[in-house]
């Protein structure tokens, strides 16, 4: 993060660990090991201070997170950045989780920040977004494209520089791309970061990392 300059972002849109020690269901075929750095919310605030710098005054930010400590995400970030909206993203089909004795979880939080500047481009859309699950392919806790992509034309033009500092599998880059943006991502782990890049590349997409 200290590496982008101040300013210089137009929209911000990502996908941090939800301090929860998350690891992936028993149902999936595909094993991952618990998330890095999930265990706490310590590095959200220093985060958030970092991306007060870096975003632009009329940018809008979509960080996704869950019902879990979705009081300390609210909190922290109303600290420093302009908190407007919690969207919600309904999935296709239920998860796991406690099957006697609990509801089952069919959605995500996304708190949406804007300062009011810039306006929604397109129609009024509702803050219930329905889209469709991954399956998790490539990464425990990956999100569609076609929601992320949703997400970039709502919030900014073509040529504008879209931010995921927990870029997962690369997914904001696939949409951003598609899109017509420019993007910075970036992923600290390495095996993801690996994923990322191949699936970029399979994605005949160019970028600086």
């Amino acid at each position: 993060m200290p590496l982008v300059d101040d300013k210089s972002i137009d929209l911000l849109i990502t996908d941090p660990p939800y301090g929860i020690n998350f690891l992936s269901g028993k149902r999936q075929k595909k094993k991952y090991n618990r998330i890095e750095n999930d265990d706490s919310l310590e590095w959200l605030e220093p985060l958030l201070l970092e991306l007060r710098r870096v975003l632009k005054p009329d940018a809008h930010s979509y960080i996704f997170c869950s019902h879990h400590h979705i009081d300390v995400f609210q909190s922290t970030i109303k600290k420093y950045l302009p908190y407007k909206n919690i969207l919600v993203w309904e999935k296709n089909h239920f998860g796991m989780g406690d099957l006697l004795g609990d509801f089952a979880p069919q959605h995500e939080f996304i708190i949406f920040c804007s300062n009011g500047k810039r306006k929604l481009n397109g129609k009024r859309a509702s803050n219930i977004l329905k889209y469709s699950k991954t399956g998790n392919k490539l990464h425990p806790t990956e999100k569609p494209v076609d929601l992320i992509q949703f997400l970039i034309e709502k919030s900014s033009n073509e040529g504008e520089v879209v931010l995921d500092c927990f870029a997962g599998s690369g997914t904001t880059g696939v949409a951003a791309r598609a899109a017509g943006r420019n993007f910075i991502l970036m992923e600290k782990d390495e095996k993801y970061f690996e994923v990322c890049t191949e699936r970029l590349e399979r994605n005949s997409i160019k970028e600086n990392f």
